[in-house]
């Protein structure tokens, strides 16, 4: 396959919502009176990978067991782990050269956290993401979102596995039994965070 033929395959209206929300994203951070939410351009880009990751998988899903996996893997981690590790690797470098000593006693479990990808796990219900970034003090904070997604990588291509397991009329609710079970977790849990923050 040619390299222009691999680039009309993309889907031009999945990068017009990328761009959208790489400017949601920009715009809420340099300007956040302006664009309180634009934080939710973040979310548009955890719907969007979903949705690439389970359409790659379903194209897939015949494959060998271990070509299934290997292929699913190798992909992801070679464009994820190498700069993130070196990220992570600078970053700590930098700590114990150039920031003071409060910086490193701060820093120590959010570096072993996002090595691990842990970083979206909080050690309290109440810790305020948007307090941490203001006060700049954990230079790891940023690496929940990518926390997040390894975590989707690690369970998403088991569900198609099991997947493989149902004849074709029956796979279509499987999926569709997967997806209502996720939407009911989600807004139980959004009813969490509510009710938290209302508190």
């Amino acid at each position: 396959m040619t390299s222009s033929t691999q680039n009309n395959s993309k889907r031009e209206d999945l990068q017009g919502l990328r761009g959208l929300a790489i400017m949601a994203v920009l715009a809420f951070h340099f300007y956040p009176n302006q664009f309180p939410n634009g934080y939710l351009g973040v979310d548009q880009f955890f719907v969007l990978s979903g949705f690439l990751m389970c359409m790659l998988l379903k194209k897939s899903q015949e494959l060998p067991i271990f070509s299934f996996f290997t292929q699913f893997y190798i992909r992801r981690f070679k464009r994820i782990l190498p700069l993130y590790f070196q990220f992570i690797l600078c970053t700590v470098i930098a700590l114990y050269t150039i920031f003071p000593t409060a910086a490193i006693l701060q820093n120590k479990m959010s570096a072993g956290k996002a090595l691990i990808f842990l970083s979206n796990r909080s050690p309290t219900a109440n810790e305020d993401y948007f307090k941490k970034l203001s006060i700049a003090l954990d230079l790891f904070t940023h690496t929940w979102s990518l926390s997040v997604e390894v975590q989707f990588y690690l369970l998403v291509p088991f569900i198609f596995l099991i997947g493989r397991l149902f004849r074709n009329s029956y796979r279509e609710i499987y999926y569709a039994a997967i997806g209502e079970c996720t939407s009911i977790l989600c807004f139980i849990g959004f009813l969490d965070v509510y009710a938290a923050h209302k508190i």
